[in-house]
Parts: C-alpha cells; structure tokens; sequence
C-alpha cells in the first residue's frame, strides 16, 4: 500500500493577511517617503530665505555705513518757506524727515488678507535708494495690478521702469523718497510712480537685487526703517530697520498668526512657502 506526503500551503485567509501587512507596509513607507521629501523642501526654502535674507542685511548695512550723516531736519526746510505751511514743518520735524528716508505704500490685497498691508515703497540711505514692489504683487493668488514704477531721464530720453522686486538705484539726494512726498504738505502722494526724471540723474543702470530664480522665488513683503536717531555729540545717525522676506508661491498673509502660508493650494507649493523677518540696527558713518 502506497503512501503519499501532503504539502501544507498557505491558506486564503493566511495569504489576505500577507498581502494586506504588505500594502500597509508599502503605503507607511509612501508617506514616510513623501515627508522626507516634503521636510527636504521646506528646509532648502528656508535656507534660501535665510541666506538671502543675511545678503540683503549686509547689502544694506554697507550702503548705510557709507552714507552721509547728516541731519534730515534740513529736508523739512521746504515747508517753512511761508505761515501756511508751518504746521507741515512742526510736523515734519516732529517726524524726524521719515519721509524722505522711508516710503511705504499700503492697500488691500483682497478676501484671503483682510487687512492693510504694504505694497510697494523706498528706503533712501542718502547714497543708494532701495524701491521694493510687495510679494502680492507677483503672485497670481492676488492679482495686484499697480506696482511701483521708476522713471527717469536717460540721455534726454524717458525711461520706465516696472515688475521689479528690489531695485537698487544710484541716489546720492534721496530724490527717490522726495518724488512721493507732497510738496505743499507733509504727506505721501497717492502716485506709484517714482518720478524723478528732472531731480536725478541716474548714471548707472538700475539692479533688481532679487531678479533670478523661478523656483523659490523670492520677494520683499515689507521694508522700512523707523525714525533715525540723531546723537547730539558726533551727530552720526542710527538706522533701525527691518524688512520681511518670503516667497511669492503659497499665498502668504503677513497679517497671520503663526501661519503665514495661509492659503492652503497644492502641497507642493506649501513645501515652496516660507517667510522671515531681518531687524538690524546701523550707524551713518559716510562724510
């Protein structure tokens, strides 16, 4: 009589369970995967943002340092010319000529920032001006349609320039800051144009300091410096400024709380969204 071995084998329920431990598996290490990559992304934008940022704070130190430390006051003189308008040089006094040192435009930038923020302005160190157009300005999320625009006289002919991000322009009389800063009274005009065809002669071209990369692209949020401190023995100034550098992708709200990638768009585009701020104190020590 013939005897034959069974061969035991895996059962039905024995083989679901396999397959599905696997997938489970499988899909742990997916999403372990797409965090990593996720956590990578996010650290290359804000390296960049941090990088740049330091850049720009070097940049702009420089340039204070070399400027002329002389007092702002005098630029108020313009309103003391006759009784109407002395109370606008008290208050540009009062004010410290801020005006002609720093510029910021603000405007509603729709539903997903319910608030006022900056959109453009100018910080004029006295050597070099610095024109920044918002990172609302660039992105599609918000549709902001007027940005700040330069024009000035090149050789006898009219030249504009717009869609910048941070222009830096060759500005030893801060006709920049002067161009938006009413003549009969001390206020801002409502003009986004920069004009300074006959008040400055630009020699060398203008640098957009952000112009460059698609991915991550960078932008200025807001720039601008408190009233500069005048000490009474050297007579030096003290620059306190501060400005926010983010990306254009991710739908930034600079009024948030903690969150400023609001907007929650494709995941992608969170990965490319981030925002810091730069303070820096520096002292004029330019002739």
């Amino acid at each position: 009589m013939c005897t034959f071995g069974l061969k035991k084998g895996f059962t039905l329920v024995e083989l679901s369970l396999s397959i599905a431990f696997i997938a489970i598996l499988s899909i742990i290490i997916v999403i372990m995967i797409t965090n990593t990559i996720s956590s990578y992304r996010r650290g290359l934008t804000l390296n960049k943002i941090n990088s740049t940022g330091m850049d720009l704070v070097d940049e702009i130190r420089a340039t204070v340092q070399n400027s002329p430390s002389r007092s702002l006051v005098g630029l108020c003189s313009r309103y003391n010319d006759n009784s109407s308008s002395s109370s606008y040089y008290a208050r540009c006094v009062q004010d410290g000529g801020r005006y002609f040192v720093s510029v910021v435009k603000k405007g509603n930038v729709g539903a997903n920032v319910n608030s006022q923020v900056p959109i453009y302005g100018a910080f004029c160190t006295g050597t070099y001006s610095y024109i920044w157009n918002s990172g609302y300005y660039f992105s599609d999320e918000y549709g902001l349609s007027n940005g700040a625009v330069l024009t000035y006289s090149d050789d006898g002919d009219k030249k504009q320039i717009e869609g910048f991000k941070l222009l830096k322009v060759e500005d030893g009389s801060r006709a920049i800051c002067a161009s938006m800063v009413n003549e009969s009274s001390y206020s801002l005009k409502s003009t986004n144009e920069f004009d300074v065809t006959d008040k400055l002669i630009i020699v060398d071209e203008p640098i957009d300091l952000l112009k460059g990369d698609v991915e991550n692209d960078l932008a200025i949020y807001d720039l601008e410096s408190a009233i500069p401190a005048e000490s009474k023995s050297s007579q030096n100034l003290f620059y306190s400024v501060s400005f926010i550098l983010g990306t254009v992708q991710g739908g930034i709200n600079i009024k948030a709380s903690g969150n400023f990638c609001a907007t929650q768009g494709e995941l992608e585009n969170m990965d490319f969204c981030a925002i810091n701020k730069f303070n820096f104190a520096v002292q004029a020590t330019g002739a």
